[in-house]
């Protein structure tokens, strides 16, 4: 399975792209830095890969660019039939606001909805990363519930003292000695996508090949 886009393709992962996403430089601004691609040895990634591959709730792909580089990660967990699934994606540093991300949503729902015939996609989001949020909600998803997770990257703290965020500290709360941040739970319904499709003149189900 490849499905394709004008700039990007997304096939199924394959063991060797772990090794290209282990390259990839991580974000210097600390507000990206919780979602740099973990750093594990090759014995790591193989034992994480063979996990997730026997995982029948989860699936994973990759994304890559007109230069076939790999640029990201998609994934579905909490797949309940085709009831609905939970959506991760990572795009790269390297690659990020350029338009891969929104692009590669795009085509991979096409497909979810359509081929794959899923009912809902549900997937959450730090309330810090505003451009993911904007990126989502363009696409149809809409906040659903709200809840807080514990704020245990470092990078946390730079986004709760240094100035140049204080428009991000009332997404943080303290409980006792532990600081908590802010997630939203957002979901997209194949009703309103295709809705959204129709009104938007596009046809429905991604280009598929392979």
């Amino acid at each position: 399975m490849k499905l394709h886009g004008p700039r990007i393709t997304i096939r199924p992962m394959k063991r060797a792209d772990l090794e290209d996403m282990a390259d990839w430089r991580p974000f210097a601004d600390p507000l990206y830095q919780p979602f740099d691609f973990p750093r594990r040895s090759r014995a790591e990634n193989l034992r994480w890969f063979t996990w997730r591959q026997n995982d029948s709730t989860r699936q994973l792909y990759t994304v890559e660019n007109e230069r076939r580089q790999v640029i990201g990660s998609l994934t579905l967990r909490n797949i309940e039939g085709r009831r609905s699934a939970r959506l991760g994606i990572t795009i790269g540093a390297d690659f990020v606001s350029q338009g891969y991300g929104t692009e590669a949503l795009t085509v991979f729902l096409s497909h979810f909805f359509g081929e794959m015939g899923f009912g809902e996609m549900v997937l959450d989001v730090a309330a810090t990363n505003l451009r993911a949020i904007r990126c989502y909600q363009a696409l149809g998803f809409v906040a659903t519930g709200e809840h807080y997770r514990h704020a245990n990257h470092t990078s946390y703290h730079v986004l709760r003292r240094d100035p140049q965020y204080a428009h991000l500290r009332g997404f943080f709360r303290s409980q006792g000695a532990l600081v908590q941040v802010l997630f939203y739970d957002m979901a997209l319904a194949r009703e309103e996508w295709l809705a959204r499709q129709r009104l938007a003149g596009q046809p429905s189900l991604a280009h598929l090949q392979g």
